[in-house]
């Protein structure tokens, strides 16, 4: 038998072998839908505001921050990937809710939630991270909500993740040591 009559007769295999496989795909009986809740418009099942994370400064850095309300506390959730194994980083929030200059001096000034107690540190408020030894960086923190407000006052805000133990104030144009920024807002479902 000749080469190009085996590719053919294996190509027709193929064929009839996806042909069955969708015929037995569409004979199914289809689901009933009426007993499926259906979400009205503008909810969401999930809650909470999430942040993805673009690089900054030369850094690899890419990930997710995502933050919750529940009850007297906020959760903080810090997800990264691409990071030099055993650093440190520092995560701040800042009042502009912008990314687009490239050492994320658009994010302005160092921000803290309302109803923060005086003299809470901004730069000092969020405990440091430390990246594992695949470079990657999976925590949670607990923070303080004295006002008990929701995530809605992180929304449209910036965090920021900083290589080492220190935030710096951002100016433009200087370097810095931000490894990646990210904008608060609603949690995409995949589906």
């Amino acid at each position: 038998m000749a080469e190009g009559e085996k590719r053919r007769k294996v190509a027709r295999g193929l064929i009839i072998a996806l042909a069955v496989l969708m015929l037995t795909a569409c004979s199914n009986k289809p689901t009933d839908m009426r007993d499926t809740p259906v979400e009205k418009a503008g909810e969401s099942k999930l809650r909470g505001l999430a942040a993805p994370l673009f690089s900054k400064g030369g850094s690899s850095a890419q990930g997710k921050i995502t933050i919750y309300q529940k009850d007297d506390r906020w959760l903080l959730s810090v997800s990264i990937f691409g990071l030099p194994p055993g650093a440190s980083y520092r995560v701040a929030f800042f009042d502009n809710g912008n990314c687009s200059s490239p050492n994320a001096f658009s994010a302005g000034k160092l921000w803290l939630p309302p109803d923060t107690p005086e003299g809470t540190r901004p730069d000092k408020w969020i405990p440091p991270f430390y990246a594992g030894t695949n470079g990657s960086l999976d925590a949670a923190v607990r923070l303080p909500n004295p006002g008990q407000h929701s995530e809605e006052v992180f929304r449209k805000r910036s965090v920021l993740v900083f290589a080492g133990d220190a935030v710096q104030e951002l100016k433009p144009g200087v370097p810095n040591e931000v490894a990646a920024c990210g904008v608060f807002d609603t949690i995409q479902a995949l589906f």
